[in-house]
């Protein structure tokens, strides 16, 4: 039985252009039951270390919260440790990013694109899948989202589809760093090849993680 945990990460205009949203990224991994509890273990006694509740890249990108005052050494250390505990399971990584259609204001219906491509990419694997997405305030249509996949005859071996906390369930902790990652990769105005990966994408690849991204400009 493989786990899918998945989050998700916004690109938005600068706030003098009115801070509105441009891209939208679901992001994650999938590994098996006994990797994500091998890496639960160690990605609960990093935090210890760390004394935070939580790792979230978007705090710790604007060292806010319980980052702020780390130290660049302190933050290169500590991100490094969770990185390592990611590509310790060498868990395949997937990307969905989607921009925001003209005329189209309904956060949820951008979120359902991406939730889709994830079903419909897991739904290729052979083995019995089991997709917990990050708990999105906006959207909450989840379980409708599963069963409609499932009335169209493409479920493939996905077995269920729910949600969770990412302070309860650390392995979408991990899914919040790919998908900010990946997010970084899709950023507003940028090509392919005009810069270089970010250092914890190279890092997770050096590490053996398989990534897929797929992007749409429509």
């Amino acid at each position: 039985m493989l786990f899918g945990y998945f989050d998700e990460s916004g690109i938005f205009a600068p706030k003098k252009d009115g801070g509105h949203l441009l891209k939208f990224t679901i992001g994650g991994c999938v590994a098996s039951f006994d990797e994500w509890e091998g890496m639960s273990l160690n990605w609960a006694g990093a935090l210890a270390g760390m004394n935070i509740p939580m790792f979230h890249m978007t705090d710790f990108e604007s060292r806010t919260g319980h980052f702020n005052g780390w130290t660049e050494a302190n933050r290169k250390a500590r991100l490094n440790t969770l990185l390592e505990i990611i590509g310790s399971i060498k868990p395949h990584c997937y990307g969905f990013t989607n921009i925001v259609r003209a005329g189209e204001e309904d956060l949820p219906s951008i979120y359902e694109r991406c939730a889709q491509e994830v079903l419909l990419a897991l739904s290729r694997y052979s083995d019995d899948l089991s997709i917990i997405f990050a708990h999105h305030p906006e959207y909450k249509r989840h379980r409708g989202l599963y069963d409609a996949f499932v009335g169209l005859g493409m479920e493939g071996k996905i077995r269920s589809c729910t949600t969770a906390h990412p302070v309860d369930i650390l392995p979408l902790q991990a899914a919040d760093i790919v998908a900010y990652e990946v997010r970084c990769e899709a950023r507003e105005g940028e090509r392919e090849g005009e810069r270089p990966m970010r250092y914890p994408l190279n890092t997770l690849i050096d590490f053996g993680c398989s990534f897929r991204f797929s992007s749409a400009v429509d």
